[in-house]
């Protein structure tokens, strides 16, 4: 494709503080169709391409001011796709090297073939716009990945919506308890200031209750005191709900929250007895508001207590059983909640 369809805006800024070579360089350019922006220092450089940015920088090493390796530096920081040639009176072979490490694409000594120039002109605008094509593709296929993303998400959370809303139907009792804590763990989220953490708790509250699927309808309803051995299933459920997200759940520490909602502080909770910040803070987090529903919330082996008896209980298993700075947190916006 001739040059003269291609070059239609300033394809090139010329920086040198010789007024000579900044005709020659720019009088040959144009005339190979780049045209071209001329400035006299870095800094008026700088100000140019902020202005009118240009894929081709043609530039002097040696200027006053803060010379042609910073104006290179600051190039490559700003606007990393932008070809950058060096020129220099000097034959310092280190200034070379300092030059191509600060981003320089080419470096030639004074005075420049115009034929190599034209030649290097061609291949550096050639390079420019391969980069911004493959940026362009890159961006593109970014766009496609995060739309599917998007879309397998929804479906994922769609699932699993309903398997939680299958697990809750099979007990009256507990009917839209995962729907509740999550609500009441997101507020505490937010009192606390995990906002970059809200998804992970969000998700993970909704889940934490997902391995009782496996647990038979005769011990999850059951009137009565639990025996060893189904007290023993019923503590396994926060066990099975890791093992069934895991495959599906990239997050850890979502997982890590569901298997250890029931731990307590005192090392007396379950699986793994954990004590302290051993535990997980978004298990802690969760732990607070599941326990709060869990009281005021009638089951088949009580009646609902009152808001005011949880949380009084709550206060009370501060330190022992939960966490007590999150258990403060907990009451000073537990009015929000009850209303």
């Amino acid at each position: 494709m001739p040059f003269t369809q291609r070059h239609r805006t300033i394809a090139v800024t010329v920086v040198d503080d010789e007024p000579a070579a900044q005709d020659v360089l720019a009088r040959a350019a144009a005339l190979w169709d780049y045209p071209c922006q001329i400035a006299s220092s870095a800094e008026q450089a700088l100000e140019l391409l902020e202005r009118c940015l240009t894929p081709i920088v043609v530039t002097d090493l040696r200027m006053p001011g803060r010379g042609g390796l910073w104006l290179v530096r600051e190039i490559r920081r700003r606007w990393p796709e932008v070809g950058i040639i060096v020129l220099t009176a000097g034959h310092n072979s280190e200034d070379a090297q300092e030059c191509l490490r600060a981003g320089a694409h080419h470096y030639f000594f004074k005075p420049i073939k115009l034929d190599e120039l034209r030649h290097v002109l061609e291949t550096t605008w050639q390079s420019y716009h391969r980069q911004r094509e493959d940026q362009r593709v890159h961006d593109a296929l970014q766009r496609a990945v995060r739309r599917q993303t998007r879309r397998v998400r929804r479906t994922f959370l769609s699932a699993i919506a309903s398997l939680v809303r299958t697990v809750e139907e099979r007990d009256p009792y507990t009917a839209g308890h995962a729907r509740r804590v999550r609500a009441y763990a997101l507020q505490l989220a937010a009192a606390l200031g995990l906002d970059r953490r809200r998804r992970q708790v969000g998700l993970a509250a909704m889940l934490h209750d997902i391995g009782k699927v496996g647990i038979p309808d005769a011990i999850l309803h059951k009137p009565d005191r639990l025996n060893p051995e189904e007290d023993r299933i019923i503590r396994g459920h926060p066990e099975v709900g890791e093992r069934i997200l895991a495959p599906i759940v990239r997050s850890a520490a979502v997982l890590a929250a569901i298997r250890g909602h029931h731990e307590r502080l005192d090392g007396r909770g379950y699986p793994d007895g954990l004590q302290g910040e051993q535990i997980p803070l978004l298990a802690r987090v969760i732990a607070i508001p599941d326990c709060y529903d869990a009281l005021t919330t009638s089951r088949a082996y009580r009646s609902a207590l009152p808001k005011e008896e949880a949380l009084a209980i709550l206060e009370a298993g501060a330190g022992s059983h939960f966490d007590p700075a999150l258990v403060r947190t907990f009451l000073r916006i537990a009015p929000e909640l009850m209303k």
